[in-house]
């Protein structure tokens, strides 16, 4: 049995009521880390919380042949991640103990202090992190992380996260620069006519922006997580975009402020204008 808990900053948010994303991209990096692995079904162990994936799993793992459960749930603000391995064949026999563990588990009663992170620290569990999270993507979305570092002196003069993402499909300087060109029009206000009447090459690469943005936003939301107790702060959260051939065909960043309000549901989707004036393409 491995166990992480962590008590999660308020900036975090609330999970979503619909967590069928996070179960599939969940099952894609599983996939991603054993080739051989089989998803099983998994019954739902009673907790102190909410479950928000509970996960069961045939594979090898150091060349042995495991059952494994993932689950992770939520008890207040402290998330719980657990994993429950055991041969095949004792599975049946283990998983009563199993489950009285996770039932057993429940925040400590002391509050916990807020611990100073190391800009080293962080971007190691980075540089293993976010290779699984976007190797978990559809394949039309294949990329790859090429650099994960701390600028002391960003543009704005404040210390930015960067991280730079190396995309395989052709079009992504055009995807890029229709995201860019939306997010300018919605900016400056213009109305549902106006865009509609862009070229229709620009609306053609437009249909790809909002995925687009989907994917740049899990990136900086985990990044968010693992450096946002580093001292001195993280200010700005910066995704550089390149193509295949490593040429950079440009940048999204977004300030701390403005990451912690989209993290928290302070600001939504439907406030489009507010959420493209957060966004700054280079």
């Amino acid at each position: 049995m491995f166990l992480h808990h962590e008590v999660m900053p308020p900036e975090a948010g609330e999970p979503p009521s619909d967590t069928s994303d996070m179960v599939r991209q969940y099952d894609s990096m599983v996939r991603n880390q054993y080739s051989d692995v089989t998803p099983l079904r998994a019954a739902e162990p009673k907790v102190r919380g909410r479950v928000l994936i509970n996960r069961a799993y045939k594979l090898t793992d150091t060349g042995a042949a495991v059952q494994r459960r993932y689950t992770y749930f939520l008890t207040g603000r402290t998330a719980f991640v657990v994993q429950c391995t055991a041969p095949p064949a004792r599975w049946a026999a283990v998983q009563d103990d199993f489950d009285a563990m996770l039932a057993s588990l429940r925040p400590g009663g002391i509050t916990v202090k807020k611990e100073t992170v190391r800009d080293a620290a962080a971007l190691e569990k980075l540089k293993r992190g976010v290779p699984v999270l976007v190797g978990s993507w559809p394949a039309v979305w294949e990329c790859s992380a090429k650099a994960i570092g701390i600028s002391d002196k960003g543009a704005d003069g404040k210390r930015a996260l960067e991280i730079t993402l190396a995309f395989q499909r052709t079009d992504i300087g055009r995807v890029y620069g229709a995201t860019k060109l939306l997010f300018g029009m919605m900016k400056a206000g213009k109305s549902d006519d106006e865009l509609n009447k862009l070229p229709n090459d620009v609306k053609e690469a437009a249909a790809s922006s909002g995925a687009f943005i989907k994917n740049v936003g899990q990136v900086w939301g985990y990044a968010y997580g693992e450096v946002l107790n580093c001292d001195p702060p993280i200010e700005r959260y910066r995704i550089i975009i390149t193509n295949s051939a490593g040429r950079q065909v440009g940048s999204v960043s977004v300030s701390k402020e403005d990451a912690s309000a989209i993290l928290t549901g302070k600001v939504t989707a439907s406030d489009g204008q507010r959420v493209a004036r957060m966004y700054v393409f280079e």
